[in-house]
């Protein structure tokens, strides 16, 4: 019935529950929650994503400034709608996850989120790149890695949203994002600042609005 794999007996003492590797993942969200940043204002989406395996990653997609300017994260929005078939989404109050550092436990609490992002198939690039720390609103001189998203895709087709969209017949872009993809260190090593400054909110990471390769049609979606 079972004959043996030797590197499936060599990974069963490797799991972990985190995904931690640059690659291509299928999954769903499990958490999409609505985001403002309390200083300036600025809107986001936080995403827990789980994938086949059960491993999750988390990050955050920042799309508008307090002005209700478009940031680069809105194109990720839209292309991850678009490898959904969505054509909107709303918010509604709904539970998410949260941990506490102190007590080291999970526990959930009442927040926004958008339930049609969650449990739906979807598929993932991600990218494992390297960032500097801060603490108070400066940089401590330390640098940690983290996945960044790079481009989503339809789970079932493996069609990018720019496909969809162009009502592509052979999904071909996702094997070149992934001919191309490496862990991305920084390339100069952090310094530590002085502790004066702007304290508390510092901008959304750079790497978090990633353009998925979504273009806005002028006419009718093909979904």
């Amino acid at each position: 019935m079972y004959t043996i794999d030797k590197n499936a007996a060599r990974e069963a003492e490797n799991f972990s529950s985190f995904l931690t590797e640059t690659g291509k993942y299928k999954g769903k969200f499990i958490r999409a929650e609505k985001l403002v940043s309390t200083n300036k204002g600025t809107h986001g989406v936080g995403f827990t994503f789980e994938s086949d395996s059960k491993q999750t990653t988390r990050f955050d997609i920042w799309t508008m400034n307090a002005q209700n300017e478009h940031l680069m994260g809105f194109k990720t929005i839209n292309a991850i709608m678009a490898c959904m078939k969505l054509k909107g989404v709303t918010v509604a109050q709904g539970e998410v996850e949260r941990f506490d550092y102190t007590t080291k436990q999970s526990f959930k609490e009442q927040a926004e989120v958008f339930p049609e992002l969650v449990n739906c198939p979807i598929g993932l690039v991600l990218q494992k790149t390297e960032y500097e720390k801060m603490r108070d609103g400066r940089k401590t001189g330390e640098t940690g890695w983290r996945l960044e998203l790079t481009a989503p895709f339809e789970a079932a087709t493996e069609f990018t949203a720019a496909e969809i969209m162009d009502r592509a017949t052979q999904p071909k872009k996702l094997a070149s994002i992934m001919a191309s993809l490496a862990d991305r260190p920084l390339k100069a090593r952090p310094v530590a600042q002085p502790s004066q400054g702007n304290y508390g909110y510092s901008e959304p990471p750079a790497g978090h609005p990633a353009n998925g390769g979504f273009n806005s049609p002028d006419d009718d979606l093909p979904y």
